[in-house]
């Protein structure tokens, strides 16, 4: 039921003894909520984002509430300090999963119902039961259409299934009823992205990678390779992304060097400006959108070519987006993309799965054939049972015979040993990454043609030589 203002204001200014002052122009407080909050949807976004994940800027977005309450209310007398507490809980309130959003050791949190919430950190993940939960059903779902609606989507009885994102930070996926049965209230799975600027040490030092493996895949980047990222949820996927589109930003020594980078949410955490060559990073950045203005991956990527691009980013596929990719691939322009798959060499099985998606009447093996001429270097990624994250592979696609990928393992990552706890849960695996092949003639010549140094494709591996000239 809506409150009007003068309803509203009653009860702030009671322990007061104090009568409201209405003036003609006063609104119900659902107008004063609406207004306030469609002008720092359209205005503050970051400052709405960063509420959640930092206590510090719950304030700033305060004095943003009671600027545009202020500006609705003119000539009203009412509580300042109690309207912009309601209107911040109503629009940016988020009960017991304030402190979870704002502790930044938290990566992931899952909602699997109203008293089930799963809270993931790199070291485990804990579990909110009952008490600990949501009260009921209703909370539950109240409080994740709040989050829905801050990244200007509705969830409802028409929209059940939604994805969005706060800021440029968080996102969240969220499914209500019918679909999800109505006792259990909502499940939504929360990802939380890392600010911080992923960096070469960083990848290292936690293992993820080799110095030569991470060398490697930024050289095909800036040489005029493509490449692919497979992998599970949670395997690393978007940070090796935004550390590889990072180095192409600041170590392609292209003229044009602009990167048009295609995003269903904005996770990918990428420099402004290039310190290096004091040069801004040329980032064209697009969103897909929902109906009823609908704007969908394989849109954005069809239109890519007219903004003359050096580097096309379609962040993650999961349709026919993948065959316009393939054919921007195949005309000259370097594709890094990722999506699922559970190993390299099943990734080009994925990958004509995806182009089947856009309604291709062509054969799976002249798919194969085309997507191995597109993303000649497959990186598969994993998240292991201590949940570190992996680079398990980089394979290179050499053709395909009869039906099936043709290529070689370049590096891997060998499982040694595990440690379990006293309950047998592994705790730690133990290996080492290695590099197992070499690259293939053409690979090579690709390389070496398109600018990179032969002083440095010998050091990453020795002895390989180029197609001989006829």
């Amino acid at each position: 039921m809506s409150i009007t203002t003068y309803e509203f204001l009653s009860i702030l200014q009671a322990q007061n003894h104090e009568q409201p002052k209405v003036e003609t122009n006063s609104a119900d407080y659902l107008g004063v909520l609406e207004h306030v909050r469609s002008c720092i949807a359209l205005n503050h976004a970051t400052e709405l984002g960063a509420a959640l994940n930092d206590a510090a800027a719950v304030q700033t977005l305060k004095v943003l509430i009671l600027k545009y309450t202020t500006e609705y209310m003119a000539g009203i007398d009412y509580d300042r300090d109690g309207l912009v507490e309601r209107i911040y809980q109503d629009m940016a309130g988020l009960g017991i999963l304030t402190r979870y959003l704002q502790d930044p050791t938290i990566e992931e949190i899952n909602i699997n119902a109203y008293n089930q919430v799963e809270i993931v950190r790199p070291t485990g993940t804990d579990f909110l039961y009952d008490n600990d939960a949501f009260a009921s059903p209703e909370a539950a779902l109240d409080i994740v259409k709040r989050m829905i609606r801050m990244g200007g989507k509705l969830l409802d009885a028409q929209t059940p299934q939604v994805d969005s994102f706060i800021g440029s930070s968080t996102r969240i996926s969220a499914t209500i009823p019918p679909i999800v049965p109505a006792e259990l209230g909502v499940t939504a799975s929360i990802r939380k992205q890392n600010k911080t600027r992923i960096t070469r040490e960083m990848l290292i030092n936690a293992g993820t990678a080799t110095a030569d493996m991470l060398d490697f895949l930024t050289l095909c980047l800036c040489n005029k390779t493509s490449v692919g990222i497979a992998g599970g949820t949670g395997s690393g996927k978007s940070s090796l992304q935004s550390y590889l589109i990072n180095e192409y930003i600041t170590q392609n020594e292209d003229y044009n060097n602009r990167v048009y980078l295609i995003e269903d949410t904005q996770e990918l955490n990428l420099i402004k400006f290039d310190v290096e060559n004091n040069r801004p990073a040329r980032v064209i950045p697009n969103l897909t959108q929902e109906a009823p203005v609908k704007v969908t991956m394989f849109d954005l990527t069809k239109g890519a070519l007219r903004y003359h691009p050096a580097l096309i980013v379609p962040a993650e596929v999961r349709d026919g987006a993948v065959y316009q990719a393939m054919s921007a691939g195949q005309t000259g322009h370097t594709i890094l993309t990722s999506f699922h798959a559970d190993s390299a060499r099943d990734s080009y099985r994925r990958l004509v799965s995806l182009c089947h998606m856009a309604d291709v009447n062509q054969s799976d093996e002249i798919l194969i054939t085309d997507c191995v001429d597109a993303w000649p270097i497959i990186v598969f990624a994993k998240q292991l049972k201590d949940n570190t994250r992996k680079i398990m592979e980089i394979f290179e696609a050499t053709g395909q015979k009869d039906g099936k990928v043709v290529g070689h393992t370049l590096y891997k990552f060998n499982v040694e040993d595990t440690v379990r706890d006293g309950r047998g849960h592994i705790t730690k695996v133990i290996g080492r990454h290695c590099r197992m092949g070499t690259i293939s003639p053409r690979l090579y010549s690709r390389l070496r043609d398109n600018g990179a140094p032969e002083q440095l494709l010998q050091r990453l591996f020795p002895g390989a030589v180029g197609e001989e000239v006829a």
